[in-house]
């Protein structure tokens, strides 16, 4: 013993448990406890750990890096984005730099000109809640009052102030004295002014909520399938594009009677619905906000994030103006969901592919959300499966070099990635991969915190912080 110590016989101190804890018992300790952390913390904060950041290989950073190869396996819905870009709102509206509302129907009736273009569904993401301001909106007004009942699915959204419901669930008075009804809206000489009172009782014009509610860190990861707005004292809900697209333009659609049947599990709807559901839909019913596998990713301009197998073009970016001179290939529209959207102005959102306008992130909800609700959760093999990624992680960083050890984790990342497809969804794939990252970062954070009090408990001193070999338990002291 040093001199100047004592220790009463018998008493167990904190210095004597910990000065004497073995390493192999204190590797134990960290990975139960990086187990639970793992679990408990959310993707963010998994993607802050240092010993992750060390190796730049955070949750964001897995989505970018796995890109491409979740694009080629991950199946879903094509997509088309007709892009009202700055060019073309220039050209428009120089002045006030906004799309007249003119345009929007100019557009989705070039849609259903030629029924060679056959789109599945339209969606419009321009607000439409304030209803007609004038009488440049009347054209509009008119064309949504005569949509034609055999067209293909428009879906128009509206700006609204979500209800604040635990898991999207809202009880009757949390509507009291709120009122999401247009409002403010002025005459276009025949009395009436609101976009929704024309499509009432259309139903195949659906009002949906393209909210996307970012982490706390400002980045969206994440859509939701649905959002609650009051009407008349009660909540209503209006669905997600991406719910709505993979109800009726899927490969194996499940119908609006099916969308309704779901949606009212949770609350009210003011679908127009006929007929009976035929199908159990979605085989997902999990949570009311789900995680967001991206898989469209460059700038707005970007002609296409990947090739499908029947050589056509999951993503493709179109000009507004093009299309209105005919300048387009009807291939670029056939069998699609078209997003009708805007890359210019304000409406930009964080992702963890950098900044993107609203509608591309809608289009990424889109093109995934088959794959999303139609896979069951897996939540036993998750668990597994992200237990024993983790593992091999932990085994690869204790046995190499940082260099080399982020090298093979890195690889292992990537075969994981390209076979866990055919076991998990793509958004189950990721989220095994986090936790499996978050459960190394948290290992290894753990037990360098462990070593450290146990060398500072031995008298190591600021040496406790310095990178050196460990005396085995029980080996004599130097003379």
């Amino acid at each position: 013993m040093e001199e100047g110590r004592t220790s009463e016989p018998g008493r167990i101190s904190l210095e004597s448990l910990v000065s004497n804890l073995p390493f192999g018992l204190a590797t134990f300790l960290a990975g139960i406890l990086a187990v639970f952390a793992a679990f408990y913390f959310s993707r963010e904060t998994l993607s802050k750990i240092p010993e992750l950041l060390n190796i730049n290989f955070g949750y964001d950073r897995q989505l970018r890096d796995t890109m491409p190869n979740r694009g080629m396996s991950t199946g879903g819905l094509p997509v088309t984005f007709v892009d009202v870009d700055a060019a073309a709102v220039e050209k428009w509206s120089p002045a006030t730099r906004t799309t007249p509302r003119e345009k929007i129907s100019a557009i989705v009736q070039k849609l259903l000109d030629q029924k060679d273009k056959n789109p599945k569904l339209i969606f419009v993401d321009f607000d439409l809640s304030g209803g007609a301001l004038d009488a440049s909106d009347k054209p509009l007004l008119d064309y949504l009052a005569r949509y034609p009942p055999d067209a293909p699915p428009l879906l128009l959204t509206r700006s609204l102030q979500p209800l604040d419901c635990e898991a999207g669930e809202c009880a009757e008075q949390r509507c009291a004295g709120i009122d999401n009804q247009e409002a403010g809206t002025k005459s276009t000489g025949d009395g009436t002014t609101s976009f929704a009172s024309r499509t009432a009782g259309k139903a195949n014009v659906i009002w949906v909520a393209s909210v996307f509610a970012p982490d706390k860190d400002g980045v969206v990861r994440s859509w939701r399938r649905w959002e609650a707005i009051c009407r008349e004292g009660s909540p209503i809900l209006l669905p997600s594009p991406g719910l709505v697209a993979s109800a009726l333009a899927s490969a194996h659609p499940a119908g609006l009677a099916c969308l309704a049947k779901y949606l009212e599990q949770h609350g009210k709807t003011d679908l127009q619905v006929t007929g009976q559901c035929q199908k159990t839909w979605p085989a997902n019913k999990g949570p009311y906000q789900e995680l967001l596998p991206f898989i469209i990713g460059g700038p707005a301009q970007a002609r296409v994030s990947d090739w499908m197998s029947t050589n056509e073009f999951r993503y493709q970016r179109i000009r507004a103006e093009s299309l209105l001179e005919n300048q387009v290939a009807e291939t670029s529209f056939d069998n699609r969901v078209v997003v009708i959207g805007a890359s210019y102005g304000p409406d930009k959102l964080a992702t963890p592919l950098g900044m993107m306008p609203g509608a591309a992130v809608i289009a990424n909800s889109i093109a995934v959300a088959p794959v999303v609700l139609d896979t069951m959760p897996a939540v036993f093999a998750t668990v597994a499966f992200t237990l024993g990624l983790g593992v091999a992680f932990i085994w690869i960083a204790k046995f190499f070099r940082a260099l080399p050890a982020a090298g093979l984790i890195l690889a292992l990342s990537y075969v994981w990635l390209s076979l866990a497809t055919s076991a998990l969804s793509a958004s189950d794939a990721i989220n095994v991969l986090s936790k499996a990252f978050g459960l190394l970062g948290v290992f290894l954070a753990i037990e360098s915190l462990v070593e450290i009090a146990v060398d500072f408990f031995k008298g190591e001193g600021f040496r406790a912080l310095l990178r050196h070999g460990h005396k085995k338990i029980g080996e004599a002291e130097d003379a």
